[in-house]
């Protein structure tokens, strides 16, 4: 496995990561400095399926009695070249870590690794990305000092979509700018259906999207894009209206990527939810 130790979170630089962003959010009323940062490359074995590749980031010194936060991050969907991996949150990890958190940062593959077809075999995709993303989080809460009362699962886009379904229900969830349903995506960026197979093909996924599993999760964040041209006002209502008691952050200026102010708020948040001050 390949380690690296990370001194302080700020300035720190990860396989082509800066922390120094992210380091922002760990000036939030902070009794003391950030504690250094082992990052491991692991794998996480799923029954079925080949094992899934992940950074796990911890406190390079914790003690016997210490009790860790845990928090599993999923990483977005974007254009090629870019950080649509378990990079996009590594910095975000580190920052967390130094505070007393522990983080699992899986590689996704559905959709990234391979295409919706438009048949019940996306479903069955979906379903065994679940049960890796569920692996992950099993392979968190088995990490020495973690306590499993204070876990979050913060995902973004597909990432977000995921997370909000594990049937493991972490204490808190981070939902950034997510689809409210499987097929909405898969059909205008990929398939392309006549409005009958549509329709049909929508019902492929009865039960299994997030917008029918978000309302179970008693603490959610939701955090959306005012300029975002992936998740609409009406996604948003959606959200919303399925979980009335969740948080919401509007950026109103923010694409899909959101911006530092939305990691900011999201990791006062955390640090809120995780107990961390």
């Amino acid at each position: 496995m390949k380690r690296f130790l990370v001194a302080t979170v700020v300035g720190a630089v990860m396989l082509g990561v800066t922390a120094a962003g992210a380091s922002n959010a760990g000036q939030l009323d902070r009794p003391k400095q950030p504690q250094p940062v082992v990052v491991t490359d692991i794998q996480i074995p799923v029954k079925g399926q080949a094992p899934v590749t992940a950074y796990l980031v911890r406190p390079a010194r914790v003690g016997r009695s210490e009790k860790l936060a845990g928090a599993l991050y999923l990483h977005w969907f974007a254009p090629p070249n870019s950080t649509q991996n378990r990079t996009e949150f590594l910095a975000e990890a580190i920052a967390l870590a130094g505070r007393g958190a522990v983080a699992i940062l899986p590689q996704l593959t559905f959709p990234w690794a391979g295409d919706p077809v438009g048949d019940k075999s996306d479903r069955t995709k979906v379903t065994n990305q679940l049960a890796a993303v569920e692996a992950a989080y099993q392979a968190l809460l088995r990490q020495d000092g973690v306590d499993p009362r204070r876990t979050a699962v913060i995902g973004h886009d597909y990432g977000a979509m995921y997370g909000s379904m594990l049937k493991s229900r972490a204490h808190a969830l981070v939902f950034m700018a997510g689809d409210a349903t499987w097929a909405n995506w898969f059909d205008k960026y990929w398939l392309g259906l006549p409005a009958d197979q549509a329709v049909a093909y929508r019902k492929v996924f009865a039960g299994l999207d997030p917008i029918d599993t978000v309302g179970d999760v008693k603490r959610v964040y939701f955090q959306w894009a005012g300029r975002d041209i992936f998740a609409s006002p009406e996604i948003r209502a959606a959200f919303s209206a399925a979980n009335p008691k969740a948080t919401v952050s509007l950026y109103e200026t923010a694409e899909h990527f959101l911006n530092q102010q939305a990691k900011d708020d999201r990791l006062a948040w955390l640090t809120d939810q995780l107990d961390l001050g």
